[in-house]
């Protein structure tokens, strides 16, 4: 805002007027032919810089919306959307949605916070998405600090998750082969080539190769996960032949339908993510370099396909075993 407007005499120098001001602490000046013409313009930019305060004075989902708009609609794929939007919706909004985002403090947020007990996970997932918010208003100097970076969060640690013994997959496999679910042909393709389930259900025929092969996975999930996998043609053939594959599949009807074959076969903690851990395993298990694993999967380090993704059989421990030469 400005303030502290003064007025300058004339220097001798010319016959130009100067109306000195500050502006936050900056020393101006305007210029003009006469006085009543400096008062003028120091006048409007009084009301420009009025107009941007009450511009900037935000509520939380005034600045949420735009933000959501702007900066994440185009970004994310659909269903991460749906996602993100939801989470707002039930954790951060019921709190937040009509407070002044100058006056949101870190205390807000920590109580926000320590009140998602859905899954530990997810209290993770609300405060990055929130500090996200939060720190695009900072970056545009809509409030002076991001109130985020005082807040606490027990670290959250992954989920190795669950992969398919030998004989649980060939259990599976004979299962899809005997009995019939319109969700057969995903099952299969989830367990050839380890994708994340939106993955497979964003795909766009234009993304499949089928003279080399090769699936384009866009992911967003991080840099790596967009991606070229390269796979063979019994798993391309088993992709529709349409524009948008899997359109009429989401991630909650994958899920469904997969159950009611996990629980025909009795498969205790197998989820439909957990056809991925069993790619990942049965590749190290047949001798599949770590850091080609790790392009597969769309990883951003090494160090995450090691300790997330391999669950290693005794059987093959065994074999390892075997090849180390003892010496007495």
């Amino acid at each position: 805002m400005v303030k502290n407007v003064r007025f300058i005499k004339v220097r001798q120098h010319g016959r130009v007027k100067e109306l000195r001001y500050t502006d936050n602490g900056k020393q101006k000046s305007i210029y003009a032919k006469t006085v009543k013409e400096c008062r003028i313009k120091a006048s409007k930019i009084q009301v420009q810089s009025k107009k941007k305060i009450v511009e900037r004075s935000y509520t939380f989902i005034q600045w949420y919306e735009k933000w959501l708009h702007l900066y994440k609609k185009d970004v994310l794929k659909s269903e991460t959307y749906k996602n993100l939007v939801s989470l707002f919706n039930k954790y951060i909004l019921p709190y937040l949605a009509n407070k002044k985002i100058k006056q949101i403090t870190s205390e807000d947020i920590q109580k926000i916070v320590n009140g998602v007990k859905d899954y530990p996970r997810q209290q993770t997932i609300c405060y990055t998405q929130l500090n996200a918010c939060l720190n695009q208003a900072y970056k545009l100097n809509i409030i002076s600090y991001n109130p985020c970076i005082a807040v606490v969060i027990k670290k959250h640690k992954g989920n190795k998750g669950k992969a398919l013994r030998k004989d649980q997959q060939q259990e599976l496999l004979n299962y899809l082969e005997n009995h019939y679910n319109e969700v057969n042909n995903l099952v299969l393709i989830y367990l050839n080539t380890g994708m994340r389930c939106s993955e497979l259900l964003n795909l766009k025929q234009t993304d499949v190769d089928r003279n080399k092969n090769e699936i384009h996975i866009r992911g967003t999930k991080t840099i790596s996960s967009d991606r070229i996998l390269q796979t063979n043609k019994q798993v391309v053939d088993l992709i529709p032949f349409s524009p948008f594959p899997f359109s009429n599949w989401n991630k909650s009807k994958v899920e469904r339908e997969f159950k009611k074959i996990t629980s025909a076969l009795h498969f205790d903690k197998i989820t439909i993510h957990s056809l991925r851990h069993t790619f990942a395993t049965r590749c190290i298990e047949n001798g599949v370099d770590m850091v080609v694993l790790q392009k597969w999967l769309g990883h951003s380090s090494i160090t995450m396909t090691i300790d997330r993704y391999t669950h290693i059989s005794e059987e093959y421990k065994k074999q390892q075993q075997s090849k180390i030469k003892y010496n007495f």
